[in-house]
């Protein structure tokens, strides 16, 4: 497996002016200010420059920690209701304290190594940073010039910030005692959040497969919630929950099946990343979710079948919706006087607008009161490349007490599609669930039907219901039963191009 290009980062969700993306803290404040933990100023700057005070500070901990705050007491004389419920919050959890005079002082800088024993203590690293001895201490400060400064009750913590990786100093020096600004706060909030969350650690590429490409995202630990979806323009969203990226991410592929990726994040509360993948020309795709085996680590992985015939250019399967009748021909007409061409063209629109959402391509045959001939409409399904050919009927009888749904596919007793009879059999299948209607099965018609002999891919004729029977022409004429119609429909058509978004924990 080949990683075809680098991680360049993209567009940003917010900016400032006072924010270039030279800025070390920026991609750290674009995240905070996205998450709403913090914001800039009202003339639009953000400051990062600027000293941050401890009752800031408490309010931006409680916030990232997505902690409901206190809201009664008021444990310091000196905390007004601007901060007052987020210093008490911080110090209920441990993270904080006054001064030995029973103050706070919320509107005095937060100084450095403040910030390191917060920071610990809101990582749960305390008992950590308790156990360590002088030695490991001293071991980890001594890269610092200065690190004689530090507080006897800060080394422990301000070690344990270091080990983990929260800050380095500057120029050799760790500057304990002076004010942490907005920027560097930023920073090491987002350093710690990068601790916590599921992150893209690399993607690997395979084109060598004989049937698909196969595109792994290496991540550092188990994602949440993995779901994916489908977009008619020909993409594949993923969705994790639990996740963080540092940037939008974008990369290419050399494949024909699978063109590029990119990834963003698109939530914050849950914290959720989307990787979206720009797919080719392909048959259909599978989405796993894998724990690691292998000696791989926690990844997702995704295959991309290819496709082999259909329309050339990219896109998935190409289905052509046939709504029955149509203008000059009403086809059967109902108990009520009701038209069987109007029911089946409502059926139509709305399947083939459900197979766009699903992320198939469709073309129709009529997508309005018009009449194409039955050899105009296999010919435009042939010439098209379409991959299925499905066409939407309703039934009629002399006996007005029949009822029930059948789907028909080309052949004779002796000879027959077996691809047109899989696909008829999955099309009824899941529409007579649909509909709960009364199953007269799938079978070869006792005519041969031109829109099944003349087309040159597997094709399906459905009879959803009967016109003449008054009480299913009743429900024929609700959208409600012809959303339920088309939903079963499609149902079938994804069952037998093995068409799914479903995040599975195994590989095939």
């Amino acid at each position: 497996m080949v990683l075809l290009s680098t991680w360049p980062a993209s567009a940003q969700t917010k900016s400032f002016p006072d924010v270039g993306k030279s800025l070390p803290s920026c991609d750290a404040i674009q995240f905070l200010t996205g998450a709403g933990i913090i914001s800039g100023y009202k003339d639009g700057n953000f400051g990062p420059g600027d000293t941050l005070k401890r009752g800031q500070a408490t309010k931006i901990l409680v916030l990232w920690k997505e902690v409901f705050p206190v809201t009664k007491g008021n444990t310091f004389p000196d905390v007004d209701e601007t901060y007052r419920s987020y210093i008490e919050t911080a110090v209920a959890q441990g993270w904080i304290t006054g001064f030995s005079n029973g103050r706070f002082k919320p509107y005095n800088t937060l100084t450095r190594e403040q910030m390191a024993i917060i920071m610990v203590r809101a990582m749960d690293w305390e008992g950590t940073a308790k156990e360590l001895s002088t030695a490991q201490i001293d071991e980890v400060l001594s890269p610092f010039a200065d690190r004689a400064d530090i507080s006897a009750v800060a080394r422990p913590y301000v070690a344990v910030a270091v080990s983990e990786g929260l800050f380095g100093g500057s120029g050799g020096r760790l500057l304990p005692g002076e004010g942490i600004t907005r920027g560097q706060f930023c920073l090491v909030v987002f350093r710690a959040e990068l601790k916590l969350r599921t992150l893209i650690t690399g993607v690997r590429a395979s084109c060598d497969h004989p049937d698909k490409t196969r595109v792994v995202i290496d991540l550092s630990c188990a994602p949440g919630a993995v779901t994916a979806s489908a977009v008619s323009d020909g993409s594949l969203n993923i969705d994790y929950q639990n996740g963080v990226i540092d940037g939008d991410l974008s990369q290419t592929f050399v494949s024909a099946e699978v063109t590029g990726m990119s990834a963003r994040q698109v939530n914050y509360t849950p914290r959720t990343v989307r990787i979206a993948l720009d797919l080719g020309r392909f048959q259909k795709y599978r989405v796993m979710s894998l724990a690691p085996s292998e000696g791989y680590g926690h990844r997702i992985v995704v295959d991309v079948y290819r496709r082999t015939t259909g329309p050339e250019g990219r896109g998935g399967p190409l289905i052509c919706v046939d709504p029955g009748h149509g203008g000059k021909d009403s086809g059967a007409v109902g108990a009520s006087t009701a038209k069987e061409k109007d029911v089946n063209l409502a059926i139509g629109l709305i399947l083939a607008q459900q197979l766009r959402q699903a992320g198939l391509q469709v073309v129709m045959t009529r997508s309005d009161d018009s009449y194409p001939d039955l050899h105009y409409r296999a010919r435009l399904a042939n010439e098209a490349g379409a991959s299925l050919f499905v066409s939407i009927h309703n039934n009629a009888a002399g006996d007005p007490a029949a009822v029930g749904t059948e789907t028909f596919y080309w052949g004779t007793p002796e000879e027959w599609s077996p691809e047109g009879r899989l696909l008829a059999e999955a099309i009824q299948r899941n529409l007579v669930a649909a509909i709960r209607s009364v199953d007269r099965g799938a079978r070869t018609h006792w005519y041969n039907l031109v829109v099944l002999a003349e087309t040159l891919m597997p094709a399906a004729l459905v009879e959803v219901g009967f016109m003449t029977n008054p009480a299913e022409e009743a429900k024929l004429l609700t959208p409600a039963y012809q959303q339920a119609a088309a939903q079963g429909i499609t149902a079938g058509i994804l069952e037998y191009l093995e068409w799914s978004t479903t995040v599975y924990s195994a590989e095939s």
